[in-house]
């Protein structure tokens, strides 16, 4: 049967009376002509009084059906209403569940059945206790009461899904009547992700604890391998250091990954296409590889598959300055692609390991200066008292030498006698000899102070030392071709030639040699962080290097002290290097000094260049002349953001006829090759610079010079100096403090590919060099090329 509205209704019954009343007329009307004299009025009232209430009771039909239709309008505005508020339920990300007392539910959403897995079936008759695990079931009950208590609760617990994991959910429960019965209306919200950050926060604040303790280097890289391992299950995490040299990864820390693995990666070259780790140091990128079996990067890298990787994601690590520490990987076993958590876990991670390596190095920096420090302080107290003893023993044996003498000048030649006193006279010589060492070590000797020479000193002196060592011990020269001007007293510089040949001989078993080099430098900010007594500047270069035994860290922490030998009894007075270390104070230098056991020594001895205008006396080697090479043609792009060494080697390299543009930082750099019309046939830079790093640099460079080579500088001992085979120019690693001289050799070796013979110097002219170094300590310098923008 159809159902009518009430606006059809309302036309149907004005239809229906308007016909009715239309009747009515009509019957009476019709009726007139029978009716009696007088029945006419009283027939007219009837008809109009039965019109009016008609009209009337129409009237208030439609009166009633109006507030129907109204009526009709708000029940159907609200049935849309809780319609779209039952859509939001079901839409609701949050379940909303009802049950009765017993826990039985009556009501739900779809949410709850998306969060366990379950289809809405499945649910209808469950009790809410039997998708809750064990321990949250049996608190049902007094949870229960404790809402009838109360009315509303807040309160965590957990749901078991259908595939039997546990979902973690935070419940807001209140108590509501219906028809007489008691129900409970929860509001539960998964809160798997907060659980997840709030053990993850756990864990990165106990790294960070442990960081801040005294713990060593792999126990603190343990804790972030294992933090990464709890926040990301079924992963396996590890670290990777960068070595000393800055080209190769090693092994640090992987505890779960099969010990062939990480031996296998231990000793990983830094390069592009060197597996995700190796690609992602020098790329100083993160690298993410999904799959490893179709990956170019893992290309027939047995290994992995042997221990069963298919996915690595790779993050560097950097220390605050942005130096490259090292890397963090994370590996499953299975192809995996990582979420936004995921790729802020492995960032989180790799900053964690960043902190833990500085602060150990830093750590360990800090203990090598505390040690410098009271170790200095021993010699510098063992001078005092050497040098007193050296003064009141030289009192003692000068009336020993003066009788001596007198006695000999009357005794008989020949007698016993003479003999005697002349070996008692030899004896106190020797004792004033042992003296005047000691002398020299506390400082307490009166310097003749000349501007000295030193490879005039050191040539010089040649003769001397090769009649000292043994005739298996050859001895090479490696003299800056320009003057080496120096402050000195020239028979003490004597003095330490000779204790650092005999030092080098003695180490040295059967044949061997010893180099001694020369050279300008200029000491920067970085170096005198390392070593505090030298101050940043000019200076001038003396290294000793062998061949020998090398030396044991022990040994190099008494080296310097009175007395200490290594020697058999009677071979050494132990006074050899402490007099050199002396000297050397002294004249206002001081000593660096690598050596490793089976691996020979090096001496490096930096004294602070003369700034005097004076020429000293010096003998320029034959032969020494810039390049035949048309330098004028060659521009080198210069980056360096220490102004000292950014300025020195702009002018020296515009001495040569260079065409040089400066920059002092990586982004001013982009501009100069964005302007520049005429090419540059070399980049010379730093590693680490502020806005990016050298490697950065060279590679946005290379979009517009593919075949640019470069020359790497840096002052940092484990910066990356990346090399990937396939460039057609070699990349040069140059390591500060380095001279003037080896810094043109370099440049002269890239642009002309030619290597300078061994054991002849580098093409410098000397008066140049001297004229540049004197500009550096106030003289007026050389103009900079650097174009303006």
């Amino acid at each position: 049967m159809r159902h009518f509205s009430i606006a059809e209704l309302k036309t149907r019954i004005g239809i229906t009376v308007a016909a009715v009343i239309a009747a009515v007329i009509g019957i009476f009307a019709l009726g007139e002509s029978g009716s009696l004299v007088g029945e006419p009025l009283q027939q007219s009232m009837l008809i109009l009084v039965l019109c009016v209430v008609i009209a009337a009771l129409t009237r208030i039909l439609f009166s009633h059906l109006a507030h129907l239709e109204e009526t009709e309008r708000i029940v159907q505005g609200q049935q849309a209403e809780l319609a779209l508020k039952a859509a939001q339920i079901e839409a609701a990300n949050d379940c909303i569940v009802q049950t009765d007392e017993q826990g039985r539910l009556l009501y739900f959403n779809q949410a709850l059945c998306r969060l366990t897995g379950y289809a809405p079936e499945e649910l209808v008759g469950l009790r809410l206790q039997q998708l809750e695990p064990p321990e949250f079931a049996a608190s049902e009950e007094p949870t229960i009461a404790r809402l009838k208590e109360s009315g509303e609760a807040s309160f965590e617990s957990a749901y078991l899904a259908k595939d039997g994991s546990e979902i973690p959910i935070e419940v807001r429960a209140r108590v509501m009547e219906s028809e007489g019965r008691t129900l409970i209306l929860s509001i539960a919200r998964d809160i798997t992700q907060r659980k997840h950050a709030e053990q993850r926060e756990r864990s990165r604040l106990k790294a960070l604890e442990r960081i801040a303790s005294d713990a060593e280097l792999e126990e603190l890289l343990t804790d972030v391998v294992q933090f990464v391992e709890d926040c990301l299950p079924g992963s396996l995490c590890s670290i990777l250091l960068v070595d000393e040299s800055g080209t190769r990864l090693r092994h640090g820390c992987a505890p779960s990954l099969p010990a062939e693995y990480n031996q296998a990666v231990d000793g990983i070259k830094i390069g592009k296409g060197k597996g995700s780790c190796g690609t992602a140091a020098f790329l100083r990128q993160r690298v993410v590889v999904e799959d490893l079996a179709p990956h170019p990067y893992w290309h027939n890298f047995q290994p992995a598959r042997e221990a069963g990787l298919r996915s690595c994601w790779s993050e560097p690590v950097f220390a605050s300055n942005g130096t490259l520490l090292g890397t963090l990987a994370v590996y499953h076993r299975e192809p995996r692609a990582p979420g936004n958590e995921d790729l802020q876990l492995l960032e989180s991670a790799a900053h964690l390991a960043g902190i833990a390596i500085s602060r150990v190095r830093a750590d360990e920096g800090r203990h090598v200066l505390e040690e410098q420090l009271r170790h200095s302080q021993k010699i510098e107290a063992v001078g005092q008292l050497a040098a007193g003893v050296a003064h009141d023993f030289n009192n003692l044996l000068t009336p020993i030498i003066v009788y001596a003498d007198m006695l000999l000048r009357i005794s008989p030649e020949g007698s016993p006698q003479t003999r005697m006193i002349q070996s008692m006279s030899s004896a106190a010589h020797k004792a004033s000899d042992l003296t005047q060492k000691l002398l020299s070590f506390g400082r307490k000797q009166m310097l003749h102070m000349n501007l000295l020479d030193l490879n005039e000193v050191i040539t010089s002196f040649r003769e001397i030392m090769r009649a000292t060592v043994r005739d298996n011990i050859e001895i090479d020269l490696l003299l800056s071709p320009g003057a080496a001007k120096v402050q000195a007293d020239r028979g003490q510089l004597e003095q330490v030639l000779l204790n650092l040949v005999l030092n080098a001989q003695d180490a040295i078993e059967g044949g061997g040699s010893i180099c001694i080099e020369t050279g300008h430098l200029i000491l920067d900010d970085e170096f005198h962080r390392q070593h505090p007594v030298a101050k940043p500047g000019h200076y001038i270069l003396l290294a000793f290097s062998d061949d020998g035994c090398g030396m044991t860290e022990e040994t190099l922490r008494h080296m310097y002290e009175p007395f200490f030998t290594t020697k058999e009894s009677g071979r050494g007075t132990g006074l050899g290097l402490a007099t050199v270390y002396g000297v050397i104070k002294h004249h206002g230098g001081c000593i660096d000094v690598k050596s490793r056991p089976g691996q020979g020594t090096r001496f490096a001895i930096y004294l602070p260049a003369s700034a005097s205008s004076a020429e000293p006396i010096m003998r320029p080697p034959a032969g020494v002349a810039p390049p035949e090479h048309d330098s004028s043609e060659r521009t080198i792009l210069l980056v360096e953001d220490n102004q000292m060494i950014r300025e020195v080697a702009a002018d020296l390299l515009a001495s040569f006829g260079y065409r040089v543009l400066v920059a002092e930082t990586p982004s001013r750099a982009l501009e100069l090759a964005e302007a520049e019309e005429q090419g540059i046939d070399l980049l010379a830079t730093d590693v680490v610079m502020p806005e990016m790093t050298g490697p950065e640099l060279y590679e946005k460079l290379q979009e517009r010079y593919p075949a640019l080579p470069v020359l790497y500088i840096s002052g940092y001992t484990n910066a990356m100096a990346p090399q990937e085979e396939n460039l057609r120019q070699e990349a040069i690693f140059l390591a500060k403090p380095f001279t003037l001289e080896q810094f043109m050799a370099r440049i002269n070796e890239m642009l002309y590919q030619v290597k300078p013979p061994q054991g002849e110097p580098p093409p410098l002219d000397h008066r140049t060099m001297a004229q540049l170094l004197e500009a550096q300590q106030g003289a007026p310098a050389p103009e900079h090329k650097e174009p303006q923008p």
